[in-house]
């Protein structure tokens, strides 16, 4: 993945108004050390997520420090920028590669930069596809969760905010780095060649259109034809998703408060603000991009505020180039069982749109997921989840069908 630290830039969107805002609570969230059925870009994130909020901590613990909370974003970004590359190498690139039984391997540079290497090439097509674009899929995945998460009535820690930021922009730096291949074939045909992880997507299912064996475009000994009509069209399906993912309000709205309660208000945890509309209830939007074998996917989630619970009900365009298909799909989290116990549910159902990749057929699929939390006393509590799904493709999930799981434990102090 490429340096992000250009993004920093784009923080000047944080100065939007609050419409509506809770005090935070008072005290860092626990730490999470979670497992979980390969790709285990949920749990690897939450992981990653919890080492950067120990850090902030630590170093907002030191005296001379403390009493300065505004340096905060001097260590909170750059560390955030660099455990983003990791989620999206290991979690990301890693998880999908393990998923298939690749054996994966990593190598990190100092400036930031990620690499990560299998064994032996994708022997499907699918796994061609998801391959490449899992690294922003799992950033993706880290980024969404820390959003919802910040809009509970006790917010999250004011750390992770930056590593929202960080990995919810990978997916739209990555595509606007990406040459077009129709007007800068040679520079996109250079994108394939040197590692740029979506110049291999598109790459990978244009094989896929035209019967080529998938472990020629890893090894590069497919030449692509930049000439293509669908590969052009495909090319802007992935603009189109870059600045859909970007604009996201909860995202505005989670920096905002970052500055605000964190930066400048000395707070460990912050809540994004939402609008209003009665007792008990606050709303705000969100919007999100994902890549799949063999469509773009467009979320626009509706998050709502509730006593019981965060609420998030969305819609899902699968755009295939040749064909349009409809997704939707619903979660709740944070409902209190007891004063040790939460709830989390996901469902959700799609039709895989006609392609001439032809990976998925149109296939309608599935996923449902219900996660158990418990707190053992003040310091020490327990995570597990369970799921099923079909076969296709949803962010974070895995590709085939089948029952997947995970676990962890939180420690406070």
């Amino acid at each position: 993945m490429k340096t992000l630290l250009g993004a920093l830039c784009l923080a000047a969107l944080a100065a939007a108004p609050a419409c509506a805002q809770t005090a935070p609570a008072p005290t860092w969230e626990p730490f999470f050390l979670g497992w979980e059925t390969e790709p285990a870009m949920d749990a690897g994130g939450r992981t990653l997520a919890s080492v950067q909020s120990l850090v902030s901590r630590s170093f907002l613990s030191l005296p001379h420090i403390n009493a300065h909370p505004a340096v905060a974003p001097s260590w909170e970004f750059p560390l955030a920028a660099f455990l983003t590359v990791v989620e999206h190498e290991v979690d990301g690139h890693g998880g999908r590669a393990r998923e298939f039984g690749l054996h994966p391997s990593y190598a990190f540079g100092w400036d930031f930069s990620g690499g990560t290497s299998i064994d032996r090439a994708p022997t499907t097509h699918e796994q061609s596809t998801l391959l490449p674009a899992g690294g922003a899929e799992s950033d993706g995945v880290l980024a969404h969760r820390i959003l919802v998460d910040a809009l509970r009535p006790e917010g999250t820690d004011g750390a992770k905010i930056p590593m929202a930021f960080m990995a919810k922009l990978d997916l739209t730096l990555y595509i606007a780095q990406t040459h077009n291949p129709s007007s800068k074939p040679d520079d996109f045909v250079n994108d394939y060649h040197t590692g740029n992880d979506m110049a291999i997507y598109l790459v990978a299912r244009q094989a896929a259109r035209r019967g080529v064996r998938p472990e020629l475009v890893w090894t590069e000994r497919y030449v692509p034809v930049t000439s293509e009509r669908t590969l052009r069209r495909t090319w802007d399906d992935l603009r189109v998703v870059a600045l859909w993912n970007a604009l996201d309000p909860s995202l505005v709205g989670a920096v905002y408060a970052y500055f605000r309660d964190h930066v400048i208000g000395g707070q460990p945890r912050v809540r994004t603000p939402a609008l209003r509309v009665s007792d008990g209830l606050s709303l705000t939007l969100g919007t999100r991009g994902a890549l799949g074998p063999q469509s773009v996917s467009r979320f626009l989630d509706l998050y709502g505020i509730t006593g019981f619970g965060v609420v998030d009900l969305y819609v899902r365009d699968l755009d295939s180039t040749s064909d349009r298909a409809w997704g939707f799909g619903g979660g709740l989290r944070g409902v209190s069982l007891g004063p040790n116990l939460s709830l989390a549910l996901e469902a959700d159902s799609w039709r895989e749109p006609a392609a001439r990749e032809g990976i998925y057929d149109g296939d309608r699929s599935w996923n449902v997921t219900g996660e158990l939390a418990a707190a053992f006393g003040s310091r020490w509590g327990l995570a597990a989840k369970v799921g099923s799904k079909s076969k296709g493709f949803l962010p974070g999930k895995p590709a085939d069908d089948g029952i997947y799981a995970g676990f962890g434990v939180t420690a406070s102090w």
